[in-house]
């Protein structure tokens, strides 16, 4: 996700960024991966439950489906926003769209978080942005896959 806010300087820099995306790249690719087949495990028990209840295989997969769409909308769009419109002062609207265009892997840099000057922020702030960044993506590739 490149925001433009921080970047290689110096050409050994960028010629460092290059070598580390060449190998950091395809190992974010098999994390998001390893926990969208953890998600998917949970997909599948959830089936399974509801199969073992009676419901016919295409209403459970549709319940499924909706079940992981609102649940990851919750969570990783609205409750978010929320927690940026506290945090950074933005409108509930502009975290909105910070959210999907974030998660959509987008990224214009016309918000960034953590960076409103005067703002202060506490210390694990941005960590804690990223890991929803990296949850979020699991997310979608778990969309992707059901």
């Amino acid at each position: 996700i490149g925001y433009g806010t921080l970047r290689p300087k110096t050409a050994g820099g960028q010629i460092f960024c290059v070598f580390f995306a060449l190998f950091g790249i395809p190992l974010n690719i098999v994390f998001l991966h390893r926990v969208g087949k953890m998600l998917s495990l949970l997909c599948k028990k959830l089936g399974k439950f509801l199969y073992e209840k009676g419901m016919r295989k295409k209403k459970i997969k549709f319940l499924t489906l909706l079940f992981f769409l609102a649940t990851g909308i919750l969570v990783f769009l609205c409750l978010p926003s929320l927690f940026f419109q506290i945090t950074e002062g933005w409108s509930y609207s502009e975290g909105i769209y910070f959210a999907f265009i974030t998660l959509s892997t987008i990224g214009f840099g016309d918000y960034v978080v953590g960076k409103q000057p005067g703002r202060n922020y506490f210390s694990y702030y941005r960590t804690l942005v990223a890991i929803w960044i990296l949850f979020g993506l699991a997310w979608i590739a778990l969309l992707f896959n059901l």
